[in-house]
């Protein structure tokens, strides 16, 4: 047991900062803490989120990826139980309260940041690893400045001060690296600092391979890569890309990402002797719930899948390493099936492995269509039957929809009318697109929002299973 308290003993020095002010300065302590590598004493983490994940996703991801059901994903041999969710103002929890109980320990309102329910500083694990000088950093899919990463390396009063989260990254060079999208938030007198203070900042993959191979032999490891103004692309839209140009001047995976970074730590002395820190989350599982598309979803859910496999196999080749996953809460409340009593209950999995363009896609170019002179003011007419042309083209080119439906066809003109005669805002368009693919495959939706329901938890330490366990329950509670 004792073991397994070094591993979690950065949470009670996480509490010590929590009286302390937003901007911290630390001191690394060259200390023997008397780890031994022939001993489960793990001593450097990585945490993994899966971002509105609950058992059901994975069931929905496993199916898709084999209807067969023979191969199983590689967290399975992994998982541990469950974790109840919620926040100190509601049972249904957002991401920013969620991750601030996982980073400090205490539970928060939604859309805290780090602070607790008086809005006041909590130290967080993270920085209380830095603070041990440990190796610290963040792999993320969507913007850097989000919700959860943000809750581990910031403190704000709202989580949609992303501007402010941004500048405290920059201020307190909290993180040895810092990987995903949200560049809009960070400005030129930013990344001057950064690159002042030693950072490479690259902007694609093949910039990201440029710097593994010139720090191969030292595992240096000074990175802040943005690749994307927003969040980073969905898996299904980055694979459809990916198609058409094979470069790798393009966005990094979630997989590809964290490979890079744990091969470079394997080599990094500072790693070697004090461990580390790492956050890494499937960001955008959670964004394909909020827009009931499922193919997007099971896409997201096998991509950090993969990116567990890359971890399980680090944490198997390196001593005193321990993998712990638990995620925050559901969203979107899919079922794998709809029908009523009749047998038997149908769900088609294969549907979904025909999407190859994600809703938030489709809704980008009917976003261009709304801003063209197709839309302008007096031609409302030609608009509708613009972007409901474009809608059944994008369904029938780009996902299981073989022929839109007499019924499909009268709600898209409804969401579409309105967008056009009153909002201008094509966001239940979007949704009703994931109805219209989702019908096919039997699943359905209950929200656009979160769900309370209980989230699945994993964890992995190098050679003791009993360990794990123990692991698991302080780590993920």
């Amino acid at each position: 047991m004792t073991s397994v308290l070094r591993a979690v003993a950065l949470c009670a020095t996480a509490a010590t900062l929590a009286s302390a002010a937003t901007h911290y300065e630390y001191k690394t302590v060259d200390v023997d803490y008397n780890f031994d590598e022939n001993e489960d004493s793990p001593r450097s983490v990585i945490m993994m989120i899966p971002d509105g994940t609950g058992p059901n996703v994975f069931t929905l991801a496993r199916t898709v990826l084999d209807p067969s059901l023979e191969t199983r994903l590689h967290i399975d041999p992994h998982l541990m139980g469950t974790v109840q969710t919620h926040s100190s103002t509601s049972y249904i929890t957002d991401s920013a309260s969620s991750a601030t109980a996982y980073s400090t320990g205490y539970k928060t309102y939604d859309s805290a940041i780090g602070v607790d329910t008086y809005e006041q500083p909590l130290g967080t694990v993270l920085e209380a690893a830095k603070a041990r000088g440990m190796v610290t950093g963040m792999i993320v899919t969507c913007r850097v400045t989000h919700a959860t990463p943000a809750s581990f390396a910031s403190h704000v009063a709202d989580r949609d001060s992303e501007d402010e989260i941004a500048a405290q990254y920059v201020a307190n060079k909290k993180l040895d690296f810092l990987l995903g999208g949200g560049k809009k938030h960070f400005n030129e007198s930013m990344f001057e600092d950064l690159k002042s203070n030693g950072y490479t900042l690259p902007s694609n993959y093949q910039e990201l391979l440029d710097y593994q191979s010139a720090n191969a032999d030292t595992g240096a490891l000074r990175l802040f890569g943005l690749f994307h103004d927003d969040h980073m692309s969905y898996e299904v839209d980055r694979l459809r890309d990916l198609t058409g140009n094979n470069s790798t001047a393009r966005q990094p995976s979630l997989p590809e990402m964290v490979d890079i970074v744990l091969g470079l730590l394997r080599k990094n002395e500072q790693a070697k002797k004090h461990g580390y820190f790492i956050m890494i989350e499937g960001s955008r599982v959670d964004h394909a719930g909020h827009s009931n598309d499922p193919g997007t979803m099971a896409k997201e859910a096998i991509a950090f899948d993969e990116t567990v496999a890359v971890v399980v196999d680090h944490v198997e080749q390196t001593p005193n390493t321990a993998m712990l996953s638990a995620a925050d809460h559901g969203t979107g409340g899919l079922t794998l099936g709809r029908s009523g009593m009749e047998y038997p209950y149908p769900w088609y999995p294969t549907q979904l492995q025909q999407q190859i363009m994600s809703t938030e896609a489709m809704q980008e170019r009917l976003d261009e269509i709304l801003a063209s002179n197709e839309c302008a003011i007096g031609a409302n007419d030609t608009c509708k039957a613009v972007l409901l042309e474009t809608s059944k083209s994008m369904l029938t080119n780009y996902t299981n929809v073989t022929s839109v439906t007499d019924d499909d066809v009268a709600k898209l003109v409804t969401e579409i009318a309105t967008a056009v005669d009153e909002t201008r805002d094509l966001y239940f368009v979007l949704i009703e697109l994931g109805h219209i693919i989702s019908a096919p495959a039997w699943i359905g939706w209950t929200t656009v929002g979160h769900v309370g329901r209980m989230s699945t938890s994993t964890a992995r330490v190098r050679s003791s299973s009993n360990v794990c366990a123990r692991a698991s329950t302080r780590m993920c509670t």
